[in-house]
């Protein structure tokens, strides 16, 4: 009898254990972050988009471009913006919608962008 308890107590063990990295709960609580990435080649452009459930925040992270001397900025349009955002630099997203970066600036270009969406409000 001895071993069954032992085998009860492990799968008890492993239970408790288990349980809270299936719950969603902690993860509403901390918002949404997208990453995007455009580029532009001989081809043409090509954005990156996301969709966002509510209010949200777009920061330019980077842009580079194969030409010297070049300021690659990053291209938002979003609910509530749209324009050109330097490196560093962000813009807030009003209501829920489609998000749209394009890199604007000259030659062969990437650029990048997060939005982070906040957790919901109590």
């Amino acid at each position: 009898m001895r071993p069954l308890s032992s085998i009860l107590l492990l799968y008890l063990l492993a239970a408790l254990f288990i349980a809270p990295s299936r719950s969603s709960a902690q993860r509403a609580r901390l918002g949404k972050v997208h990453s995007l990435q455009a580029t532009s080649d001989k081809s043409g452009e090509h954005p990156a988009s996301t969709e966002i459930s509510g209010p949200a925040t777009v920061t330019c992270i980077n842009g580079a471009s194969e030409t010297p001397n070049t300021q690659v900025s990053c291209s938002v349009t979003g609910p509530g913006f749209s324009g050109v955002l330097n490196r560093g630099k962000s813009a807030n997203l009003t209501v829920a919608g489609t998000v749209t970066l394009k890199c604007h600036g000259q030659g062969f270009m990437r650029c990048d962008a997060r939005v982070d969406v906040p957790p919901p409000a109590k």
